[in-house]
């Protein structure tokens, strides 16, 4: 009987996703996921105000939207679309550019300059993923450069997905230009002390001397002898949460005296001319004891607070005497 197996014609090998192209694929699922996650839970506005609801709103928008993209690429390579490899260069674009955006938003801890290494790294793996793509031989036979094609959703999902971030970075950029902008310099009035966002008044025994910083913003130092020494500062901040107190009381904590041990003797809140008070009183176990009062007086009419801190060797009492004292002078506008 005449062997006829030579006439079968052979089955093509299925061709699949494997190894470090899988790996990609999920980095690109796990990455947006993660994402969402953390725009719901750090993002959500502690302030009532309408940017910042429509910042958290697009901004949400753009993590929904990044996670649509990520299904429809990994979609796309498990089933060896032709629009495969531009949808993974899509989304390590939008990544990169995001970043980029967020590096220029601010000078904030986890937004803008600071923010750095976190985003150099994200920078750096994009791309290597990207010149990954590119160069991969899994990738050139899964699918050839011939067959490759760009459907036109792709293009609207491409115009909508750059559209997002770049319109979050411009109402970040408004809400900084509007907040350093919105109200003029405050001026002096006989007697008084102003950095241009608040201005005050402090006792006679007290020498004060105005600190203008290139980099930080303008304050005022005064002392009495070495029994008495601090800062005053005015700056454009809505936050008025205890837990952002309290950061921003160990960020102006005194790094030298972290050697020593510390009682809080209190800590509440009040209100001095209808302006929302926050102050903590701290005595270090030193010889002798010294005192340190933190506080930071938010006026809700123009967005400024005002931030006074004082050390003092003299009694706890009359180191917050002191400072209610200054704290009762303060002028917003």
């Amino acid at each position: 009987m005449e062997n006829i197996s030579n006439l079968i014609p052979p089955t093509p090998e299925k061709k699949s996703v494997r190894g470090w192209l899988s790996f990609f694929l999920f980095v690109v699922g796990f990455g947006s996921l993660f994402s969402l996650i953390m725009t719901i839970t750090s993002s959500y506005p502690v302030d009532n105000d309408f940017f910042s609801y429509l910042a958290f709103s697009i901004d949400l928008l753009y993590a929904l939207a990044l996670v649509a993209l990520a299904c429809y690429t990994i979609h796309a390579f498990l089933y060896i679309r032709p629009n495969a490899v531009f949808l993974g260069r899509l989304y390590i674009i939008v990544i990169f550019v995001s970043n980029i955006l967020t590096l220029l938003s601010g000078d904030m801890e986890d937004v803008g300059w600071g923010s750095l290494p976190q985003v150099v790294k994200a920078l750096v793996w994009s791309l290597v993923w990207f010149t990954y793509l590119s160069l991969s031989n899994q990738v050139a036979e899964l699918f050839p450069k011939e067959n490759r094609k760009v459907f036109k959703r792709d293009k609207y999902f491409t115009a909508v997905l750059m559209a997002i971030p770049t319109i979050l970075f411009l109402i970040y950029l408004l809400v900084y230009l509007g907040s350093g902008s919105a109200m003029p310099a405050l001026s002096p009035n006989e007697g008084e002390y102003t950095d241009g966002v608040v201005a005050f008044r402090i006792p006679e025994y007290l020498s004060c001397e105005k600190i203008d910083s290139i980099s930080d913003d303008a304050y005022h130092s005064f002392e009495s002898g070495d029994s008495i020494w601090g800062m005053v500062v005015g700056v454009y901040d809505t936050n008025t949460t205890e837990e952002y107190f309290n950061e921003c009381a160990d960020s102006w904590r005194d790094v030298t005296l972290d050697g020593f041990d510390f009682s809080v003797l209190d800590s509440h809140t009040g209100l001095v001319n209808y302006n929302m008070l926050r102050i903590q009183s701290v005595q270090y176990v030193t010889d002798p004891r010294l005192n340190w009062i933190f506080a930071a007086l938010f006026s809700p009419d123009t967005g400024k607070v005002s931030i006074v801190s004082c050390y003092a060797t003299t009694s706890v009492e009359s180191a917050e005497t002191l400072v209610n004292g200054m704290l009762q002078t303060m002028r917003f506008k």
